[in-house]
């Protein structure tokens, strides 16, 4: 039988909101989470949770949506693993609260199973940095290349993929790559700085692959002076990073090393954070990622101390989407994601190659 959204329980009081908000959230967003502002969210929280089982939709929040998306989803999550999520579900509709290649892979994922919506349409800086006319370019120059592309891409550039990835899978997914197709040229697309720790994970040879230069806005700014200095502050954190930060390259090089700080560094992607934080039995983590993670992080592993790398690591674009636009869209079905059929279909094939891999 497929699960209902009544399934699900989802806490909202004002004292536990309050609560959390303050403990966890307030040295990321200073001054926004007012008893006033509390006491407003949690009114609509309310009416949100309503609404959603009123209409059967399954309410999903990527980590880095702010606190109160999260506290309102259903289950936070990466971008794949909401995806899944919500297939497993089986409702008719689905609320996302993300940026838009998210929705568009969840579309894809269900297809006519489920309507999909989001509180808005936003854009995303590392699926901008692609140019479909630099992969016509590189695909005329290598007509048996294979193209492997990170999830965080939009659905026209899945569908042209031969594999996709996610920064969990990708060294496995570009070996094995290699090993199904040897001696032909492999464009990893669109993240250079994830590529090049990949490559660096992988015996795949370097000169067989080419690094599409595309990044996340947030992520590339997060660079090595960032990382070290936070280091300064915490000298006895471990170091979480995800593989897109543009620390990351040569966090990886002074980890190699085995410099006694970068020696704590560990290259993870945003799930893989918190399983490693449960396990670890250290007690402090610099977390290099958008800081909406270590809201999750604190919550959720509460009896450790997360510090974001930079408070300056925020991605405009997430927080385009907020509560009030969540119960808008609630109300007037307001942003509905649509991809073309054919689109559909290739993108999912490629989805279901890199799920036979790992």
């Amino acid at each position: 039988m497929p699960l209902t959204t009544t399934s699900v329980q989802i806490e909202i009081s004002f004292d536990l909101w309050l609560d959390r908000f303050s403990r966890f959230a307030e040295d990321l967003y200073p001054g926004r989470y007012t008893r006033a502002y509390v006491r407003e969210l949690v009114g609509m929280a309310r009416e949100v949770c309503s609404l959603a089982e009123q209409k059967q939709s399954v309410v999903v929040a990527h980590n880095y949506q702010y606190p109160e998306l999260q506290e309102v989803a259903e289950i936070a999550g990466d971008s794949l693993g909401l995806s899944q999520y919500v297939a497993e579900r089986q409702a008719p509709r689905v609320d996302f609260c993300g940026v838009l290649f998210m929705g568009e892979t969840a579309k894809t994922i269900l297809g006519d199973r489920s309507r999909v919506y989001m509180p808005d349409r936003p854009g995303c800086s590392l699926v901008a940095s692609i140019d479909q006319t630099r992969i016509d370019n590189w695909v005329a120059h290598h007509p048996d290349g294979i193209l492997i592309s990170y999830i965080n891409t939009d659905a026209l550039t899945k569908a042209r993929s031969d594999y996709i990835c996610t920064s969990r899978n990708a060294s496995q997914v570009l070996a094995h790559a290699a090993r199904q197709y040897p001696g032909r040229r492999i464009l990893f697309l669109p993240d250079k700085y994830l590529g090049a720790v990949v490559l660096s994970q992988t015996a795949v040879d370097p000169a067989l692959v080419d690094l599409y230069d595309g990044a996340c806005h947030v992520h590339s700014k997060i660079g090595e002076t960032a990382l070290e200095e936070a280091l300064d502050r915490y000298p006895d954190a471990e170091l979480l990073i995800h593989p897109e930060c543009g620390c990351a390259s040569s966090c990886l090089a002074k980890t190699m090393q085995a410099g006694p700080a970068f020696g704590k560094a560990y290259f993870l992607s945003t799930e893989q954070m918190l399983w490693h934080a449960r396990r670890s039995p250290s007690r402090e983590f610099i977390v290099a990622t958008e800081m909406g993670m270590v809201y999750r992080l604190r919550k959720e592993v509460p009896e450790k101390t997360f510090y974001p790398v930079s408070y300056l690591a925020v991605c405009e674009y997430m927080k385009m989407n907020t509560l009030e636009k969540l119960l808008d869209s609630l109300e007037n079905d307001r942003v509905e994601i649509q991809v073309d059929e054919e689109i559909q279909r290739k993108a999912r094939a490629a989805i279901q190659r890199m799920l036979t891999i790992t």
